[in-house]
C-alpha cells in the first residue's frame, strides 16, 4: 500500500512539475507588451495598497517582474525537490538534481525570451531564477531531513 501511495505521489508531482515548467516557458513566450499588460495591473494594485500606509513607498514594475521570477522559480524548486526526493529517496542527490534541473530550465527560459518582440535574455534573471530554486529547495530539504530524523527517533523509541 505504501508503494502505491508513493507511485501515485510521484505521478501527480511529475505532472504538476512539468506543468509548472510549461507555465514558465509560456510566460517567457509572451511579447513585452503582453507581459506589461499582465504585470502593470499588479503593480498598480500593490501601490494602491501601499498608498494606505503613512510611509511613502511604492514598487516599480521592474521590481514586480523580478519578484515574479524569484517566486515562480521558488515554486518550481519546491516541486522539483519533492519530486526528485520521491524518486531518489536521498536528500543530497535530490538537491543536486533539483539545482541542475532548475538551472537548465532558467537558461532555456531566458533563451526563449530572445524570440518574442521586445524581450531579451538576461543573465541577471537566470541568476535570480537559480536563487529562487536554491532557496526553496534548501527549505524543502531541511523539512525532509527534520521529518526523517523524527521518524528515526520514533523507530528507535519503539524498539
Amino acid at each position: 500500500m505504501k508503494d502505491k501511495k508513493r507511485m501515485t505521489a510521484r505521478v501527480i508531482l511529475t505532472v504538476l512539475t512539468v506543468a509548472a515548467v510549461a507555465a514558465i516557458f509560456y510566460n517567457s513566450s509572451q511579447s513585452a507588451v503582453e507581459s506589461t499588460e499582465r504585470s502593470s495591473p499588479l503593480t498598480d494594485w500593490i501601490n494602491g495598497i501601499l498608498a494606505g500606509f503613512p510611509i511613502p513607498f511604492s514598487v516599480t514594475e521592474n521590481f514586480i517582474r523580478k519578484l515574479a521570477h524569484f517566486t515562480e522559480y521558488a515554486i518550481l524548486g519546491t516541486m522539483l525537490s519533492v519530486t526528485y526526493y520521491l524518486y531518489l529517496l536521498k536528500i543530497k542527490t535530490a538537491l543536486i538534481a533539483t539545482l541542475i534541473t532548475g538551472a537548465a530550465v532558467a537558461v532555456i527560459d531566458e533563451v526563449i525570451q530572445l524570440f518574442p518582440a521586445g524581450r531579451s535574455c538576461q543573465i541577471s534573471d537566470m541568476l535570480l531564477d537559480c536563487c529562487g530554486v536554491a532557496f526553496a529547495s534548501a527549505i524543502v530539504m531541511l523539512i525532509i531531513r527534520a521529518v526523517e530524523n523524527k521518524r528515526r527517533k520514533k523507530q528507535l523509541n519503539e524498539q
